[in-house]
């Protein structure tokens, strides 16, 4: 059985101004920790947050900034800042900014397709390589009519992938690069959601279109449809769904092709915490991909402390997914991907949600995982 260990909660946190429960003033949290991945051996991180709430009018707050941190034994590093304007100019246009550095000796690469192949007989680096990047991304959402935004934007990528040495499946099937990719962004997005961090009802719904230059030749465009809704019929008991799609046509830099699309931000699949919990990470690749999430959310009992609410809660899922890729393996005869397991949530106050995940695959086994926020 391949185990993966998420990250243990450490250390404290803590908020200045006035108090959360009431939604004004500054408030900040800090959540250190440690970790253990298969893959990415020991891992250290420190998640934060500095929210500016008024009056409750502005939800899920007037503007915040979420910077975090991760580093591993093995020779990983990603540092994110995100800053997110949920009401500007005169209330209709939403502003968002984010920035990543990520350097990863190990990242994961089965090949493409499919039906791609995991020979548990080799060893763990045989399906990594090394990866580079650097991406920063600016989006523009605008109210055309209640609940529906049109969405603009630009992002970039500079991505560097190669092989760790000659005796890897990289090696083999693929070309070292390093490429830059920018372009805009379009889409429309449409969100009943009662509450954004943490919804109870309601749907949120989008289609992105993103239509990348490459610097070094050849253009793609990545086409995103993305529906979720949330259904609560008692006060504590939340039911929440996601189906995914998306097709990717030109020439897409490797270094891009694991990145599945968003309004919000982009995530990673097929496969691993944000898309397959339960399925190795990005374990599986291809040009048109799909996936759906089921969850059942609990929200238990709440509490104080540092003169801040929290809440307990649980989650019971099953996540899917495929992918299809005419340069891969034996796309029609392996199916969906299935994942299942079981979730722990601590909230502290309305924006800062702690999720821990304990997925189980048949190829993988148990795996454990440690998030900010829902999965969606």
């Amino acid at each position: 059985m391949r185990v993966s260990v998420g990250a243990l909660l450490l250390s404290c946190v803590a908020q200045v101004g006035v108090a959360q429960q009431n939604q004004t003033g500054l408030g900040w949290s800090v959540l250190p920790g440690i970790g253990y991945d298969s893959d990415e051996g020991l891992g250290y991180s420190v998640d934060g947050g500095l929210y500016q709430y008024d009056d409750g009018t502005r939800l899920p707050y007037r503007w915040a900034l979420e910077p975090s941190v991760y580093v591993t034994s093995k020779g990983r590093v990603s540092i994110t800042a995100f800053y997110d304007v949920p009401r500007a100019f005169g209330e209709r246009v939403r502003v968002s900014a984010r920035a990543n550095l990520d350097r990863d000796c190990c990242q994961p690469f089965y090949g493409l397709g499919n039906a791609s192949l995991n020979d548990t007989t080799l060893p763990t680096r045989y399906y990594t390589y090394r990866r580079n990047r650097v991406t920063a991304a600016v989006s523009v959402q605008v109210n055309l009519l209640p609940h529906l935004r049109v969405l603009s934007g630009i992002a970039a990528d500079r991505g560097t992938a190669a092989a760790r040495d000659s005796a890897t499946l990289f090696a083999q099937d693929a070309t070292g690069e390093t490429r830059t990719s920018i372009g805009p962004k379009l889409g429309l997005v449409y969100d009943t959601r009662d509450l954004e961090r943490d919804p109870h009802r309601g749907v949120w719904i989008e289609g992105v279109a993103w239509q990348g230059l490459v610097m070094e030749g050849g253009e793609f465009t990545r086409i995103t449809a993305t529906l979720r809704g949330y259904l609560s019929p008692y006060a504590r008991l939340t039911f929440a769904a996601r189906l995914f799609g998306e097709h990717v046509r030109g020439d897409m830099p490797l270094a891009l092709l694991a990145d599945l699309g968003s309004s919000f931000q982009d995530f990673t699949g097929v496969g691993g915490a944000e898309s397959v919990r339960g399925v190795l990470r990005q374990r599986f690749l291809g040009r048109t991909r799909m996936l759906t999430n089921l969850e059942i959310r609990l929200r238990g009992p709440g509490f104080r402390l540092f003169d801040a609410p929290w809440q307990l809660g649980a989650v019971g899922f099953v996540d899917a997914g495929r992918v299809w890729d005419d340069r891969g393996l034996g796309d029609g005869s392996a199916g969906l991907h299935w994942g299942k397991g079981l979730g722990l949530r601590i909230a502290w106050g309305a924006s800062f949600i702690v999720g821990a995940d304990f997925g189980h695959g048949s190829e993988a086994g148990t795996q454990t995982y440690l998030r900010l926020g829902h999965l969606f």
